[in-house]
């Protein structure tokens, strides 16, 4: 008996004591969505500066990517299970010092990992 004591006051502490599960949660999720779509968010800088005669190139390339990006983001779903729109923000969050050039496009945040 003593030892199934001791062994739930130690479950307890390390409970308390180790990081939130959504917290590291969310850095997990943050990591993995940077992840699929680190080459879109690079394309859309290029295309931001590019030269207008350019532009429908770097449109297709743009869509190409989307698709990857959405066919890597069903893994995520697929693991972590789709995010209601408070958890996008949480998302978001941490994906503001994680990954900049994604974060705060909800619109594609929502179109990728949302309900």
């Amino acid at each position: 008996m003593r030892l199934f004591v001791t062994g739930m006051l130690l479950l307890v502490f390390a409970t308390c004591t180790s990081p939130s599960t959504s917290e590291t949660r969310y850095q997990k999720l943050a990591v993995a969505y940077c992840e699929c779509t680190a080459q879109l968010a690079v394309l859309n800088r290029q295309a931001d500066t590019a030269n207008p005669a350019r532009l429908s190139a770097y449109f297709q390339q743009m869509q190409t990517e989307y698709d990857k990006a959405r066919e890597c983001a069903a893994t995520i779903v697929a693991e972590f299970g789709h995010l209601k729109p408070a958890e996008l923000d949480s998302l978001n969050d941490v994906l503001v010092s994680r990954c900049p050039a994604v974060a705060n496009k909800r619109d594609l945040l929502q179109e990728l990992l949302g309900e």
